[in-house]
């Protein structure tokens, strides 16, 4: 579980041990100094040579073994101290009061390997005799994992085969944080150390199956210092990282965000002291549309080594992070958050909680109240460390896991499952150009959800091609606007039933005699009483003529061709009377810019008859 035990302390209790002639022959005494001596002259190899001669004399002293298990962490060989261990285990399981957080040591790296029966009872008997807090703390949770593990395993035996990774051995040793855009462009972003090297990078690729297609180092974004950890907004444009040790950071590691213009990435700007601090940031993720940030941070104030933060984009500045309290944080180390497409589950990895071994990934209900957090076990989970879980827009689940090394650094692989559970949302994709000329125009993208009066996604198309996407969620009805410089703004009302939606918009030009529907103003049946489901519109509306003191429109009010035309006339004059009014409220709007007229049942511009109101530009 990644929880560290230094060799500084190893080596300590190694000088500190008194040798009584009780416990070891003469012999054996005079090797055991040696080997203590060597140990201080740092000549490792002469140092486990004595040990080792010293255990051919008495090979049933199982206080060699504890002491050759303290020199090999001391020269921080981890898997000869777990068998050292394991030897003197097996001879005499009552160790002296000395060798306590051995008990610890040898259930928790036997657990880190995924040896769950040989940690058991060391780690039983640690809970039973330990006294270090953080080690205790530590303790029960291996105890409750171990169980956990074993009956994951009894329940999960023919799931291996169901696992596949990328295959990247050829060019990289490590890649890991997998972060894929949406249709139709779906790029995998992830972090990369090449073979032979840990700098660290930010690598885009296309990806075939399990096969790397057109791998590329992001251009800007990477410099000669160590970039990593990106999370990419699912639309593709926004993008935060990871810089360590940078000139302009405020900690050793802080967040940097960029931005997609055009067909290149812009310099990257250090997100600020409201996000970053003294301390270590990194593995962000961003929302689909890159308003909400979620990260990883040990500053000081936390539940525990590493918490994560939120921060949400209002108004176009980052509000201060905030801990996401103790449902999700632990006395231990919480990173690589990850919300779904439908933001209605968050998964992020924990050494904290009982699990397979190392980090594990779980999930819980989002946004987060009185639900309980779950592991999401085997396949997914092992004793392995599991990082960085990904979902993408079709089902298929991404993560990260370090592979089993004795190197200070194992190297991670990429792994994915097929198998497809179904996004509840929606893809809109399209362009956004001009009517006139079909030049492509850049234009923010704004989606309301009607019922809860709110805004639920934002972005921007692009103004190389056009081009824009946008995750919605199903269940709800959404007022969909597009607003452009020097345009008249567009809206329509969303009624989509299938995943992926092209949705392509011709802005119109600020020009005399342009005409626009407004499509999400609603009224009561038979009424010219407002739904306050139109709020949005005029609010639109109202900016428009804000941002255009110049520009004088009429409000038109149409009817079908149902009843008298007398009635429709009135009602039609009566709705378009109500949208006035309420624009003449808006502070900044002047009334003598706006003039009204009832049409009745009159043939719209499309040559429909249809009850709605428009505006026009005089």
């Amino acid at each position: 579980m990644n929880f560290k035990i230094t060799s500084i302390l190893i080596v300590a209790i190694f000088y500190s041990l008194t040798i009584f002639s009780q416990d070891y022959k003469w012999r054996t005494e005079r090797l055991v100094e040696k080997s203590k001596d060597a140990l201080f002259q740092r000549d490792w190899e002469s140092a486990v040579q004595y040990m080792e001669d010293a255990i051919a004399i008495e090979p049933e002293n199982f206080h060699l073994y504890l002491e050759q298990a303290t020199l090999f962490y001391g020269i921080n060989d981890l898997s000869k101290v777990v068998s050292s261990l394991e030897k003197a285990f097996s001879l005499e399981e009552k160790w002296p009061p000395k060798y306590t957080d051995y008990y610890f040591i040898f259930g928790k790296e036997s657990f880190d390997r995924g040896e769950y029966q040989l940690a058991k009872r060391p780690i039983e008997i640690y809970k039973q005799k330990g006294y270090k807090d953080d080690y205790l703390k530590m303790a029960e949770v291996i105890s409750q994992s171990i169980d956990f593990a074993l009956k994951e395993l009894d329940g999960n035996a023919a799931t291996k085969n169901e696992i596949k990774s990328i295959e990247s051995d050829k060019i990289f040793r490590s890649i890991y944080f997998p972060f894929f855009t949406l249709y139709p462009s779906e790029f995998l972003y992830f972090t990369g150390q090449r073979i032979g090297s840990l700098a660290e990078g930010i690598y885009r690729a296309k990806l075939s199956g399990s096969q790397f297609q057109n791998v590329e180092k992001v251009p800007v974004i990477n410099t000669s210092d160590n970039e990593g950890a990106a999370a990419i907004s699912a639309d593709g444009r926004v993008m935060v990282f990871t810089g360590c040790n940078k000139r302009d950071g405020f900690g050793s590691c802080d967040l940097y965000i960029s931005y997609y213009e055009g067909d290149e990435w812009q310099d990257p700007q250090n997100l600020g002291s409201r996000i970053n601090s003294s301390a270590w940031e990194s593995q962000p993720f961003l929302s689909s549309d890159g308003r909400f940030l979620i990260f990883s941070s040990n500053r000081k104030g936390g539940f525990g080594k590493r918490d994560l933060y939120y921060s949400k984009r209002v108004n176009g500045e980052w509000t201060k992070a905030t801990n996401l309290g103790d449902k999700i944080n632990t006395f231990a180390d919480e990173i690589s958050p990850f919300l779904t497409l439908s933001n209605n589950e968050m998964y992020f990895s924990s050494n904290g909680r009982v699990g397979m071994g190392g980090f594990d990934i779980y999930k819980i209900k989002w946004p987060v109240h009185n639900e309980e957090v779950s592991n999401l076990g085997l396949p997914i989970n092992t004793f392995n460390n599991e990082l960085s879980y990904h979902q993408k827009f079709s089902g298929e689940k991404y993560w990260s896991r370090e592979i089993q090394s004795e190197a200070k650094y194992p190297p991670s692989k990429i792994f994915f499952l097929e198998n497809k559970e179904e996004n509840e949302v929606n893809l809109v994709f399209g362009k956004v150009y001009d009517s006139q000329d079909s030049s492509n125009l850049k234009a923010k993208i704004q989606i309301y959800d009607l019922k809860m009066d709110s805004l639920v996604q934002e972005t921007y198309s692009n103004l190389m091609n056009g081009e824009y996407k946008v995750v919605i969620p199903r269940p709800s009805e959404y007022s969909f606007y597009v607003d452009a410089p020097k345009h008249l703004f567009h809206s329509i009302r969303l009624d989509i039933n299938k995943s992926k939606t092209e949705l392509n918009f011709a802005l119109k030009p600020i020009l005399k005699g342009v005409t626009v529907e407004l499509n999400n103003i609603y009224f009561e049946f038979d009424s010219y009483e407002l739904s306050e489901k139109s709020k949005n519109e005029i609010d639109k509306l109202a900016n428009f003529l804000i941002k255009n003191p110049e520009v004088e429109i009429e409000i038109g009010g149409y009817t079908d061709n149902i009843g008298s035309d007398a009635y429709n006339k009135e009602l039609s004059r009566n709705r378009a009377n109500a949208v006035y009014n309420k624009l003449i409220q808006k502070d900044g709007v002047d009334k003598d810019n706006i003039q009204v007229i009832g049409y009745g049942a009159k043939r719209l511009p499309s040559g429909e008859f249809r009850k709605t109101v428009t505006f026009k530009v005089l």
